[in-house]
């Protein structure tokens, strides 16, 4: 059997999450414990109550989440769960696919977003935020493009329980 040396993500043990709007500034930035990383998913965790620094201010969040990034995807997924209770929600950020260095998980933020309960229910986020920044920033046509696309086979997985949206 072929020996793989672990990726740079799991040889560092814990990476910064640094989102950005399309032109460039700060939007999100989080830590993270990678759990696994097998070149192509990058998983990671984050525990409630630990600072996260957004362009709006320092946020807490009440959730444990498992984030699940895979490197050729338009989106990633945050499994949330408050402490001691079972899971929550299923937070999905339409972005752009993520760079992964030995530091940072890197990807611009394209503002959609949908929310994915434990129901069944479907939601998708922040429509009139990305038709103002597509407008504010220029979006091209294909970035437009990728992220509808990105909604869609996001609501697609999560309508089938595909993973990571199944109970257990």
């Amino acid at each position: 059997m072929e020996r793989r040396e672990p990726s740079p993500a799991v040889r560092a043990a814990r990476l910064i999450l640094r989102a950005t709007k399309y032109d460039g500034t700060a939007h999100w930035i989080q830590p993270f414990r990678v759990v696994s990383d097998d070149g192509t998913l990058l998983v990671t965790e984050y525990t409630a109550r630990t600072p996260i620094f957004t362009s709006r201010g320092e946020f807490r969040s009440p959730y444990n989440s498992r984030v699940y990034f895979w490197r050729d995807r338009w989106y990633n997924v945050f499994r949330l769960s408050k402490p001691g209770c079972g899971l929550a929600l299923w937070y999905c950020n339409i972005t752009t696919p993520p760079t992964i260095d030995g530091c940072y998980i890197r990807y611009i933020d394209l503002d959609l977003d949908v929310s994915v309960r434990p129901d069944g229910t479907i939601s998708v986020l922040d429509e009139e935020e990305f038709e103002e920044n597509r407008r504010k920033y220029g979006y091209p046509p294909e970035v437009v493009e990728r992220a509808r696309e990105a909604v869609e086979d996001v609501v697609a997985l999560a309508r089938s329980n595909g993973f990571p949206f199944c109970l257990g």
